[in-house]
């Protein structure tokens, strides 16, 4: 039985890239499902694209292969890699993209993709999503071992990004940023749930405001009614990363606040 693959990009939806990577891995593997985990990353954005695979792929089959192309550096020096996790596959470049899978202890092994043997030929500069990315997905779908498709690597030489968030230098705060904004204009942080109460449980004090652009908001909500319409508050989302919301409203539009923007919790 075929392996199911997804698909992750920042392609979006007008052009053909997303459809003809499909046709790739189905012209390899004919047997196989395909999903469309998202195409809405913003061009070239790893942050957002890191958080979206590693809260997203948790809830597939075992041994489905997600492939992630978000890729401003393709043709250039960077390599693409195979990750293994205990569950999972997840094929990518070594940009960053896949920094949360790396640190994670459900890791098991990286190895650069390099058998030219399963690539569609000639290879493009500019799309290895299509001639790399989507055959070698197909095969490992068809049941090719992973040791098929190049070299192992050793993790601490694969590249990741500072995407955890920071104890203020008092220890009564924590810094974070905005990672992405999703489509109901929610501002997504990278300040997750246990980092918060664990600062909860190192203080004495436990309530809480969240900063963000000139705004201050008291307090941890848990859904959205919880406040008026219109209104702001801050809630864990069901990432279980703390968010920026309106209720049936948008915080982006309400606060001009964008991705990267800082974010900040304070005990008082």
């Amino acid at each position: 039985m075929s392996r199911l693959i997804t698909l992750t990009t920042d392609f979006g939806q007008e052009d053909e890239y997303v459809g003809v990577m499909k046709g790739v891995i189905l012209s390899r593997n004919p047997a196989t499902n395909i999903i469309d985990l998202s195409h809405g990353i913003e061009p070239h954005n790893l942050t957002q694209a890191a958080f979206l695979i590693n809260s997203g792929s948790r809830y597939f089959p075992d041994h489905t292969i997600h492939i992630v192309v978000v890729d401003p550096g393709v043709g250039g020096t960077r390599r693409l890699i195979l990750v293994g996790t205990r569950r999972q596959f997840f094929l990518a470049p070594d940009n960053g993209v896949l920094s949360l899978l790396l640190n994670d202890e459900d890791f098991t092994f990286a190895r650069a993709v390099t058998n030219e043997e399963l690539f569609v030929k000639p290879v493009s500069h500019t799309f290895h999503g299509r001639d790399i990315m989507a055959p070698v997905a197909a095969h490992l779908a068809a049941g090719i071992a992973a040791e098929t498709v190049g070299a192992l690597l050793d993790r601490d030489e694969l590249t990741q990004l500072p995407l955890a968030p920071s104890l203020t230098t008092d220890g009564k705060g924590i810094e974070g940023m905005v990672i992405q904004v999703d489509h109901f204009g929610n501002l997504v942080t990278n300040i997750d749930r246990q980092t918060v109460q664990q600062l909860i449980d190192n203080n004495a004090e436990n309530k809480l405001t969240v900063s963000i652009g000139d705004q201050e908001i008291d307090n941890l909500g848990t859904y959205f009614d919880e406040v008026l319409p219109g209104e702001l508050l801050s809630l864990f989302g069901s990432r279980d990363y703390l968010e920026i919301a309106a209720n049936q409203g948008s915080a982006k539009k309400l606060l001009g606040v964008s991705v990267k923007d800082g974010v900040q919790i304070k005990l008082k």
